[in-house]
């Protein structure tokens, strides 16, 4: 595989990034004089904010200007790293889980691949500290939760923050970052079932008042719960923070993650029940079709099977403060990753020949990336009321390089599997047809101009609104090594994204909200746009959304409500009158409740608790052949959500438990809804045993030992199963 350079290097902007640090250095006024000092704090007395809420803390994922959860108008759930120890959760998949109204799935192809708001895949962006990654869905891992300082979610429609592609939300995961404060360090490690064992270390060093250093790491592996899928993956960031001034800061980090699987699981498939020799009521099918207990543990790829992927990520940050009034912010981030996987991915039941038709897939990802965004942004007045005001802009260059490799392999019997190994060679007899060797080269340069205004209209209304304007070109390469045609297209899209919000205090604890936003997302993904998909515009997302947020008792307890509509308008359909035409035309739509609560009950009892529901569908959608989805449920995408976690500290004692249980509804694996996954109901509880030389934890995993799916796997007729009842033994020592 080769990366194909059409891009800039970012050599030169990291020197301009360092002469204007030395120049802000110089130039930055150290600290606002008294006069302003008064104004701000007149200002904080007026808005009655400062209190010890959740809903008070600054989140980094709505807004470019400062507010607090409270303060935005739309639905943001926050898991720091305590909450992340306590829920035992180890990488982001089991985070985002842990978070009211999102499924993540573990499919090898996109480990991290989460459903959120009726939407999934690319309708979803990802961010790595507040920045976003081209092509969500290409580059989503299952990283050790280790490294974040803590995992943000911002639900509904976020384009006009982050560009194309997040239609449904964001998840930002928050990296741990240098303190000045004192010398710190951390080590766990742990081990349980499947042979699994996990080691971390955080150690946070200040080099004097003005400079600290930051090393994070962590390794993991494990054998699996499904036969001959040993996994192991690593971590580490390197940062360093450096503030000359009370007005400067400098941050610098790298991150590297790697992870490597050997013969991926991809899921288990569907057989007829009569052949079933455990049949499970897991899966209801219009073919009567069934997951058999009895493959829970089975592994039906080739034995030589492999998926394996390297992500360097280099991050900068300059923050200026200039008076009292204005701040500068540029980041400059750069990320390179490598991804390759040849299995067999699909296992389709043979009823003539009773066995299992597998296919071959062989893929590689070169993936070069690098962002610029300047933004200044003010916190000041505006006729007399406090007005926060943020503008900026944006310029990304990507740069993909695609191998993919189509073909079949040998039949297999599930109940007694000869797995076989990969073919050999990259001939077009071992990947006949077209389209199924094929090289791609795609390119994409993308500009941003964006601005950010809130407003308090009075001590108790705040108006915010948000703009911005993307500039999109991209540029495509295809080889058919097995047609022998050549393809080289280009495009451009100029989408407009915005949003209009507005909180009134109802009480100073008790807010209410609305917002309405559109936003944009491709059809797929821009770096696999096929050159007849190019012809369709971007298609356009509008929501709806109203709420309340609320301390009370003495900000012991926090309630929180979203009631939203969303809709997805020019998705790809069948045209009704010719059923071999694709045109856009198509529609998708969801609206919900999300309802949420979480309680201090006594300084030793805590209490978390979430709910969603959710109305999710099609309202126009022909298929292949044109077949009408009008009025089904996309596939991977649960109704009902519910969790709840307790964790209580045993008083005079240095014990403390904890006990979690989440329900995920029913959904669908495909958009016929002809195969319904059961909804399930995991529990989890664990012991903590604090002692001199750090704290001891026994943790259950699934305690029910429920079979249940989380995800559909390589094909709609075949699951991702989750692991069965597991145990861990953790220690973690802070010092």
């Amino acid at each position: 595989m080769r990366v194909r350079n059409l891009g800039r290097p970012p050599t030169l902007r990291w020197c301009v990034l360092a002469s204007l640090a030395t120049a802000g250095a110089a130039t930055a006024a150290d600290t606002p004089d008294a006069a302003d000092s008064a104004r701000t704090l007149d200002r904080i007395e007026v808005t009655g904010q400062a209190s010890a809420s959740a809903l008070d803390e600054t989140t980094d994922t709505g807004s470019r200007l400062g507010l607090s959860a409270r303060e935005t108008p739309a639905a943001i759930e926050v898991l720091d790293q305590e909450h992340l120890q306590q829920r035992g959760a180890r990488s982001s998949i089991e985070a985002l889980n842990a978070t009211a109204g999102v499924l993540a799935g573990n499919l090898p192809s996109s480990p991290g691949i989460a459903s959120m708001r009726g939407f999934s895949g690319g309708a979803i962006a990802l961010l790595q500290d507040g920045v976003r990654q081209t092509a969500g869905p290409l580059i989503t891992r299952d990283l050790d939760s280790w490294s974040f300082e803590r995992i943000e979610v911002l639900k509904g429609p976020a384009s006009v923050l982050y560009g194309e592609g997040a239609l449904a939300g964001a998840i930002n995961l928050v990296p741990k970052r240098p303190q000045f404060a004192a010398t710190q360090a951390q080590v766990l490690l742990s081990g349980g079932s499947f042979g699994s064992y996990r080691a971390a270390v955080d150690l946070n060093l200040p080099t004097g008042e003005q400079a600290a250093l930051r090393a994070v790491a962590s390794s993991r592996r494990s054998d699996g719960y499904i036969a001959d899928s040993d996994s192991d993956a690593s971590a580490g960031t390197l940062a360093f923070s450096f503030m000359p001034s009370d007005a400067l800061r400098v941050d610098l980090a790298v991150d590297r993650f790697r992870d490597d699987n050997e013969t991926p699981y991809w899921g288990t498939p569907l057989v007829p029940s009569s052949v079933a020799r455990d049949p499970a009521s897991l899966v209801r099918s219009s073919n009567g079709y069934v997951i058999d207990r009895a493959l829970r543990k089975a592994n039906f790829n080739v034995a030589d099977g492999y998926s394996r992927s390297v992500a360097d990520w280099a991050r900068s940050q300059i923050s200026w403060q200039i008076g009292s009034t204005w701040r500068f912010v540029n980041e400059l981030d750069y990320y390179d990753a490598t991804r390759e996987w040849q299995n067999t991915e699909t296992y389709t039941w043979d009823a003539a020949a009773a066995n299992l038709r597998r296919s071959t897939t062989r893929i590689g990802h070169d993936h070069e990336y690098w962002i610029e965004r300047a933004s200044f942004a003010a916190d000041g007045e505006l006729a007399g009321r406090r007005n926060r005001f943020s503008i900026g802009a944006e310029y990304s260059e990507s740069n993909f390089y695609n191998i993919r490799r189509f073909g079949t392999a040998t039949p297999l019997d599930p109940y007694a599997p000869v797995r076989g190994t990969f073919p050999r060679g990259d001939e077009a007899t071992l990947f006949p047809g077209a389209g199924n060797r094929v090289d791609f080269d795609s390119a994409s340069q993308v500009s941003a101009l964006f601005v950010e205004n809130a407003l308090n209209l009075g001590s108790r209304w705040l108006l915010l609104g948000g703009l911005r304007q993307d500039s999109i070109a991209l540029q495509r390469k295809v080889i058919d090594y097995n047609s022998g045609a050549r393809s080289q297209f280009e495009r451009s899209y100029s989408p407009l994204s915005w949003r209009l919000g507005t909180v009134f205090d109802a009480t100073p604890q008790t807010q209410l909200y609305g917002q309405y936003s559109r936003a944009v997302a491709p059809v797929g993904s821009l770096f696999l746009i096929s050159q007849a998909n190019a012809r369709f515009d971007l298609t356009h997302g509008d929501a709806i959304e109203i709420g309340v947020k609320s301390s009370t008792w003495q900000d012991r307890l926090n309630l929180t409500a979203a009631l939203y509509q969303l809709r997805q308008d020019d998705i790809v359909t069948r045209d009704p009158a010719n059923a071999s035409l694709s045109i856009q035309g198509g529609r998708q739509s969801s609206r919900g409740i999300e309802l949420g609560a979480s309680a201090r009950l006594s300084d030793n009892f805590s209490l978390d608790a979430s709910l969603a529901l959710l109305d999710a569908r099609f309202d126009e959608l022909r298929e292949a052949g044109g077949a009408d989805r009008r009025g089904n449920t996309p596939a991977n995408v649960p109704e009902r959500f519910a969790s709840l976690f307790a964790h209580y500290r045993i008083a005079n004692t240095p014990l403390a438990l904890s006990l979690g249980a989440r329900h995920v509804g029913r959904y669908f694996s495909n958009n016929a809804n002809t195969l319904r996954v059961a909804g399930h109901t995991v529990v989890d509880a664990a012991i903590d045993w604090q002692l001199p030389l750090g704290r001891l934890s026994l943790r259950g995993r699934n305690l029910g030992d429920a079979l249940y799916a989380d995800w559909s796997g390589g094909a709609a007729d075949q699951l991702i199963l989750g692991a069965p009842r597991s145990v861990e033994l953790s220690w973690m020592v802070t010092r």
